[in-house]
């Protein structure tokens, strides 16, 4: 059975960890971080960890332990939270492991984030592998026992993913995408195109209706008739199903995909396009929404969005003023990687210094003593 530890176990995706690892294996869970945050469904997960029998610590230092670790599973950030994570993790686990460890790392960050990583932790003689998850808070609810749970899209060192894989079984549905390390992040990213630019299809039809029907508003019985009958046509996408529908319904914006976490995920997508030497009509779809995510996060600073609030702002009333902001910050220059770089310098601080671009293995490096 492995020892492992959580960081980012009492967040909306790891937590439910706590019941889908039980006592007949095939994972016991020593030690939880627990840096004190209180609200949402961290009291939650904070009883259910305790039940499986695992210790709250706050520090990192804690959490390692003294060498009675098979590994630590992280699922945190982006990657300008989460180097600073992985760095700390390799130097406290080189120090007091006698068997190599590993870090298994389920936050979506960039693929050269992974690489980089896999890189730096190799040399510190810990192994490391980036397994990002899709399919959502219900999805990691639900487990691998339900057909619906979430997706774990593994990649990296095969004989690492075959001895994790009872466990990523109990947490959902792993598949493994081959041997390079960053595998699994560009396959996230690819989802992400389809999600963000199903997301701008939708949102736009909403907007269209709610000027030529729906007297300029979003909301109401007729308008939520209307898309969902049009949406069971051959032109579907599920963003109707998982987003719009219930935000039209109840007018509640702030349920759904996070835009502090899509705005990160939206510009790493379109960084991949550039990379894949994409048309740019497929990058500039990427880079309009996360103009747009970011255009929610400066207007509307200390509230929680959820994604389908673009489509608020994409109605008659909104829209001059989207335009501006899109305009003035450089979403609409010649060259996609400059586009790319404004979209970054225009969002608040903290979420900018979260998305950290170019990771190289020095980042991990100054993290050393």
């Amino acid at each position: 059975m492995l020892k492992l530890a959580y960081v980012g176990g009492l967040g909306m995706m790891a937590g439910p960890a706590a019941t889908h690892l039980t006592a007949d294996g095939p994972a016991r869970v020593l030690r939880v971080q627990d840096r004190g945050t209180q609200g949402g469904s961290r009291d939650r997960y904070r009883t259910d960890w305790q039940a499986h029998g695992a210790e709250l610590v706050p520090t990192l230092q804690q959490l390692a332990g003294n060498g009675d670790l098979d590994g630590v599973v992280v699922c945190a950030g982006k990657n300008g939270d989460d180097v600073a994570i992985i760095s700390e993790l390799t130097n406290l686990l080189r120090a007091v492991s006698t068997t190599r460890p590993f870090i298994l790392h389920l936050s979506t960050v960039s693929p050269d984030f992974a690489e980089a990583a896999t890189s730096f932790c190799a040399s510190q003689q810990v192994d490391y592998v980036n397994y990002p998850l899709t399919g959502g808070p219900l999805g990691a609810q639900l487990g691998g026992s339900d057909p619906k749970g979430m997706l774990i899209l593994a990649s990296g060192d095969a004989a690492i993913y075959q001895r994790l894989l009872p466990l990523l079984q109990r947490l959902g549905h792993p598949r493994y995408f081959g041997s390079s390390p960053a595998a699994g992040a560009i396959t996230k990213l690819v989802g992400h195109h389809m999600v963000f630019n199903g997301l701008n299809g939708i949102a736009t039809a909403a907007a269209i209706h709610a000027d030529c029907f729906n007297q300029g508003r979003l909301g109401g019985d007729e308008q939520f008739d209307y898309l969902a009958f049009l949406n069971g046509g051959a032109g579907g996408t599920r963003q109707w199903e998982l987003g719009l529908s219930k935000r039209i319904a109840t007018d509640n914006w702030e349920q759904g995909f996070s835009i502090h976490h899509a705005v990160v995920d939206a510009i790493y997508a379109a960084r991949l396009a550039v990379a894949a030497g994409l048309s740019r009509i497929s990058i500039q779809a990427m880079t309009n929404t996360a103009f747009t995510f970011s255009y929610l996060l400066n207007r509307y600073p200390g509230q929680t969005l959820a994604t389908h609030a673009v489509a608020r702002e994409m109605i008659r009333s909104g829209s001059a003023d989207l335009d501006r902001f899109m305009t003035e910050r450089g979403a609409f220059g010649a060259d996609a990687d400059a586009v790319i770089a404004a979209c970054v310098a225009s969002l608040p601080e903290k979420i900018r210094d979260s998305a950290l671009l170019e990771v190289t293995t020095a980042h991990f490096e100054s993290g050393l003593d």
